[in-house]
């Protein structure tokens, strides 16, 4: 079989597991936030919202080994180098195990200066509390989990992981539907949450069997210090840009926390929050699957696939993102007062703004995933850091006027500041790619087709002979898919495409690639 056919069908597929989890997790928050909201109150639910901003941020203590170790397992799976993978994986154990002590004792430090910290009331401050015992407790296992799916990631194994992950997001909204029903005060509830991220652990341990090495080898910790040495120093450097990318994405809600009126503030960003990070999670996934395939395409020296990869993967997950955006974005208004009530209306032109702004971002993912293979990464830090210093201040700044819009405010102009680096330096310089030619044929016809289909939908709403409801939003969502449709079969997927995703993505000719 050819080798690019391969490599895309194998994106493809854990593309659409990583997908279908992602969806089955938004829905799960999607549908138990404002049955929370409604149950705990808006004030109480931003203590949640509180807890996943803080154990996210903390998430920076990785020091960018995530990303090391999925490409560095990548290249030694392919030339089968299994006592380096042993070597390092054992040698993980013992670095994620470490992180994971320190993060529980922050959390039981941070217990103690709740209100000092943030804008708690008297009534709040032993939830609080509780909130970070419960954090503490989970963080270790959570932690060592990374080594298990860094394993997985690298042997092909995404689609296997991401079904399992489908099993914890129904957990997850089981136990927002007993909770409401039995009645079950906040932290019960937050501590049998916590559970179910905790059991997909087992299951990922089990399938370390694809491995020719024995899964308590693997998983036995033992130092191996000239082995991790060298993939840590090519993670530092992606630490030292996730260490920007981190404060700059997830500060956000903990300075509305600090500076905006009241928890109530984190309850509005954490329901546009959940909607925008469903697209989110789509980069995420992509990532996730481009990056070993990326690695690999990289270390093959062919400029020409490289090329295609880039070309043809930025093409299609702008089509589908572009979908996905535009049809939340026409529905906004009514999505958030089916989703909310009314009083949450008033956020669509913030969810609106989000929602772009990711979609800019996520467009960029298979370049960026080529970007980290290189292991070229000071420029990025730079950019990050440049970028994080820029944004921060606008939402301290506007906190008080634009509540819950200063951060998104924030977020777009770290964003445009950050794509713009990557158009400006590291495609034309670092990847020798015409970046021009990538933005104008692979992700602006999508785009316009997008916003096109956007002002046609809106006015061919209008005409329904029903107004508000979910009639509304299918009926919208549909007429925005078929005008889409017609668009991109007219004027961006070309038969030629549709022989190749026939070809390389469903297993249907020869492949010509």
């Amino acid at each position: 079989m050819n080798p690019n056919t391969t490599t895309v069908s194998r994106i493809f597929s854990g593309s659409v597991w990583g997908i279908i989890a992602k969806v089955l997790d938004a829905l799960a928050k999607f549908v138990t936030i404002p049955m929370l909201v409604g149950f705990y109150g808006k004030a109480d639910y931003g203590l949640i919202a509180l807890a996943f901003s803080l154990n996210a941020y903390l998430r920076l203590m990785d020091l960018g080994f995530n990303v090391g170790a999925v490409r560095f397992f990548s290249m030694w799976t392919a030339d089968s180098a299994w006592t380096k993978i042993e070597n390092v994986s054992q040698s993980s154990v013992v670095f994620y195990g470490v992180i994971g002590l320190l993060n529980a004792v922050i959390f039981l430090v941070m217990s103690a200066y709740g209100t000092q910290l943030f804008n708690l009331a008297d009534d709040q401050e032993p939830l609080y509390r509780q909130i970070m015992y419960i954090l503490a407790f989970s963080t270790v296992l959570n932690w060592l989990s990374s080594v298990v799916i860094q394993l997985l990631s690298a042997k092909d194994e995404l689609a296997y992981v991401n079904r399992i992950t489908v099993i914890s997001s129904l957990l997850n909204f089981a136990v927002a539907f007993l909770a409401i029903q039995l009645k079950w005060s906040l932290i019960p509830y937050f501590i049998a949450y916590t559970l179910t991220t905790l059991i997909p652990i087992p299951f990922y341990i089990a399938r370390l069997r694809v491995f020719p090495i024995s899964r308590s080898s693997l998983l036995a910790a033992h130092w191996h210090g000239s082995a991790f040495r060298e993939i840590l120093n090519y993670s530092l450097a992606i630490f030292l840009m996730g260490l920007f990318q981190l404060t700059a994405n997830n500060l956000r809600p903990l300075l509305l926390g600090r500076f905006a009126e009241g928890m109530e503030v984190l309850t509005d960003y954490r329901v546009i929050q959940t909607i925008a990070m469903l697209i989110v999670a789509f980069g995420g996934v992509f990532m996730q699957v481009l990056l070993p395939s990326a690695s690999k395409v990289y270390a093959e020296g062919n400029p020409q696939r490289m090329e295609r990869m880039i070309f043809e993967a930025t093409k299609y997950i702008s089509v589908f993102l572009v979908f996905v955006v535009f049809v939340l974005i026409l529905n906004a208004d009514e999505i958030l007062r089916l989703y909310m009530g009314v009083g949450y209306v008033d956020l669509s032109l913030w969810l609106s703004l989000w929602l772009l702004t990711v979609l800019l971002s996520m467009h960029n993912t298979p370049v960026a995933s080529l970007v980290l293979s290189t292991g070229k990464t000071k420029f990025l830090v730079y950019s990050s850091a440049i970028a994080c210093l820029v944004s921060l201040p606008i939402t301290v700044v506007f906190a008080p006027s634009l509540q819950v819009g200063a951060a998104v405010v924030g977020y777009l102009v770290y964003m445009v500041l950050q794509i713009g680096f990557f158009y400006v330096y590291y495609i034309p310089r670092v990847l020798k790619l015409n970046g021009f030619r990538l933005f104008t044929r692979a992700f602006l016809p999508a785009a316009a087709g997008g916003v096109l289909t956007l002002f046609i939908s809106r006015y061919a709403i209008q005409a329904l002979p029903f107004r508000g409801g979910y009639g509304t939003v299918i009926a919208g969502s549909a007429v925005f898919g078929i005008i889409y449709l017609v668009y991109l079969l007219v004027f961006v997927v070309k038969p030629v495409d549709v022989r190749y995703l026939k070809e390389t993505l469903m297993g249907k000719g020869r492949g010509n690639a």
